[in-house]
């Protein structure tokens, strides 16, 4: 209850400022993009110049990893890139398990930046993904073939739909923060 409480005083602000979010979905061939097909979109910063929206977005990436010198490379003023490691990442079935666990790997993420917008690009998920179990044992994956797994003839299965829905939020989570985490006011922030 708390988390979605906290969810809904986070996204609160960006539905009161009309601000659009990037909303991309998993494609069965293990590649993300927009409903209607696009690899990228575009958000509206508007009155911001492209040197505002880079350290807001900067700062953004700061709050939303624990070192983002690790993970964020950048052309100031002009685009970010997130590669970033992430546990969870798919859901299956390793070979004898009775249930899905979480696999883990690398992901991507790039956002172009121009005076009043930004492109965010399409995740991108590296093929390579394991699972390490309670005794250390790795169980390697490729993403596109576990993903393909949650689709029979291109169409989503049913009792996939709840994995395949967490994926897809986390991303999107994870992509919205860096763009908006600014936006969110902390009551402790006149310090």
């Amino acid at each position: 209850m708390k988390k979605l409480l906290a969810m809904m005083l986070m996204l609160l602000p960006m539905l009161m400022w009309g601000q659009e979010l990037a909303n991309f979905v998993l494609m069965p061939n293990g590649t993300y993009q927009t409903e209607d097909g696009k690899d990228f979109v575009v958000i509206p910063f508007e009155g911001k110049t492209a040197h505002q929206i880079y350290q807001e977005l900067a700062s953004n990436v700061g709050s939303t990893f624990n070192d983002p010198s690790k993970v964020m490379s950048g052309v100031e003023d002009t685009s970010i890139k997130i590669r970033a490691y992430s546990e969870n990442l798919v859901m299956a079935k390793p070979f004898g398990f009775v249930k899905d666990q979480p696999y883990g790997g690398h992901y991507q993420l790039e956002f172009k930046i121009r005076d009043g917008r930004v492109r965010v690009s399409a995740p991108i998920v590296e093929n390579d993904v394991e699972y390490i179990s309670y005794d250390h044992k790795r169980y390697y994956g490729t993403f596109s073939k576990l993903v393909g797994k949650y689709f029979k003839n291109g169409v989503l299965q049913e009792k996939k739909k709840k994995n395949y829905d967490a994926m897809v939020e986390r991303m999107n989570d994870i992509i919205n923060r860096i763009l908006y985490t600014s936006t969110v006011q902390d009551a402790n922030e006149d310090w």
